[in-house]
């Protein structure tokens, strides 16, 4: 494992404490397909979710790569299929955030999502750390998604 993977990784496992997430994940957007591939992933309860491929224009995922802006959601359970969040089904989440990942000459590459299990709001403190490990890692995302070849 590279210095560049561990920082990542070990910046992921922070971000799922600071904010009592359930997960959290990077989302590689593969230009060729157009679609987006969660890798790495921690909290997972499914070993489907690495295998997930969404569709770039679905969910809030798919609105934080248009608008290149944070965002959350809440679900209830009966809700979570209309949103089209493909990591909020396979892993039951009932609140999403999601913040982009900004490259070189502003160009969106992926997202950082977080998730919860249970009903409730990030709140303002969770959402400032949040951004803060997300503005950590930007720089070195870059050079995980070159390494692992998305």
């Amino acid at each position: 494992m590279t210095p560049t993977q561990i920082f990542v990784e070990e910046k992921l496992q922070q971000l799922l404490k600071r904010t009592k997430s359930d997960l959290t994940a990077i989302g590689v957007l593969d230009r060729a397909t157009r679609k987006l591939h969660w890798y790495p992933v921690y909290g997972s309860v499914s070993n489907r979710t690495q295998r997930i491929r969404q569709q770039i224009n679905h969910g809030l995922t798919g609105e934080v790569l248009r608008t290149g802006s944070f965002l959350q959601s809440r679900a209830a359970k009966h809700e979570i299929f209309d949103l089209g969040e493909s990591i909020m089904l396979t892993e039951k989440l009932l609140h999403v955030a999601v913040w982009p990942i900004t490259l070189e000459q502003h160009q969106i590459n992926g997202a950082i999502l977080i998730g919860k299990r249970y009903e409730g709001n990030y709140d303002a403190q969770q959402v400032e750390a949040g951004a803060k490990v997300v503005h950590e890692l930007s720089d070195y995302c870059a050079q995980y998604i070159d390494n692992n070849h998305y």
